[in-house]
């Protein structure tokens, strides 16, 4: 059976076949998101002289702030399971000539190529949606085992129940939410990215400690800059897709289905009154000086 996520277009696969995973993608919703995320990595506590890793990298924008934050005395480890991501990094790492010792590599998350205690901390955004909750249990143990005790693990993602776009029906995303993690299309990724919200909570039952979390609405406002208008237009285009391919109702498919024709004289993204929110989460602990930690050093014996 095809598997909706390739059947739909605008899905931005990367070479592993997760969706909106690919550069081009990755770069313009960084840029589209550029301040929020990069508050977001700065609030998580990362010092100078720190080796961190930003664990499923992804195109590598965040590794210049992490560079910065870190210091010329720190060092930044990049991981991403699709070779061509970690290509593009090898290069933009060459031509950005970071004040610190930094490095590219292929790797999983499920199996990190890191000895234990190796890291002070590790930024790991926007991927855990794309596992399993007993995957994403896992995830978190092997990045909980790859820092020090006392370091910090940060995780971000997206809550796309908090996805509201204007003027349209405030249920639009809602409804399509609903049919994707009860249909008998829904996948990993439907349930993950309704996950956000509950980060701390996962972040607490992989034993960290001094959780805290934090979800920040990401807010864009007709007329929208041109990175904004591409990140929105294809977002929405790879929504409308799994709209048609999970069954939506039919009032809803026939907006879903106007936001597939950019140049539509009508265009939604178009309006003098259009307005887009995402949410995005931030989760940070500390992983434990006593105890605690053996226990989740055991756990991947």
């Amino acid at each position: 059976m095809t598997d909706p996520r390739r059947a739909t277009s605008g899905a931005h696969p990367s070479s592993t076949g997760q969706v909106l995973a690919e550069v081009d993608w990755l770069d313009a919703h960084f840029e589209a998101c550029r301040p929020e995320y990069e508050a977001m990595l700065r609030s998580v506590g990362i010092e100078s002289g720190w080796r961190v890793l930003d664990a499923a990298c992804g195109s590598g924008s965040f590794l210049p702030l992490v560079a910065e934050l870190v210091g010329p005395t720190g060092e930044v480890a990049a991981l991403d399971l699709a070779p061509e991501n970690v290509a593009v990094v090898g290069e933009r790492l060459v031509e950005w000539a970071l004040a610190c010792s930094a490095e590219a590599r292929v790797g999983s998350l499920t199996a990190l190529p890191y000895p234990d205690r190796h890291f002070d901390a590790v930024w790991c955004a926007n991927v855990l949606q794309y596992f399993t909750a007993e995957e994403t249990r896992h995830v978190l143990a092997e990045l909980c085992r790859v820092v020090r005790p006392g370091g910090v693990v940060a995780v971000k993602d997206v809550d796309v129940q908090l996805v509201r776009i204007a003027p349209a029906d405030p249920f639009l995303v809602s409804h399509l939410c609903d049919v994707s993690i009860r249909g008998p299309a829904a996948t990993a990724q439907s349930v993950g990215s309704l996950r956000g919200r509950e980060l701390r909570r996962w972040l607490e039952q992989a034993g960290l400690e001094a959780v805290w979390q934090r979800s920040t609405l990401i807010e864009r406002w007709a007329p929208l800059r041109p990175v904004e208008r591409r990140f929105w237009s294809e977002w929405l285009t790879y929504l409308a897709g799994l709209a048609e391919a999970r069954g939506v109702l039919l009032s809803d498919l026939e907006t879903w289905r106007a936001l597939r024709d950019p140049t539509a004289p009508d265009y939604l993204l178009d309006h003098p009154e259009f307005y887009g929110c995402e949410g995005q989460v931030v989760a940070v602990g500390r992983v434990p000086s006593g105890p605690a930690q053996a226990v989740g050093e055991s756990e991947q014996g």
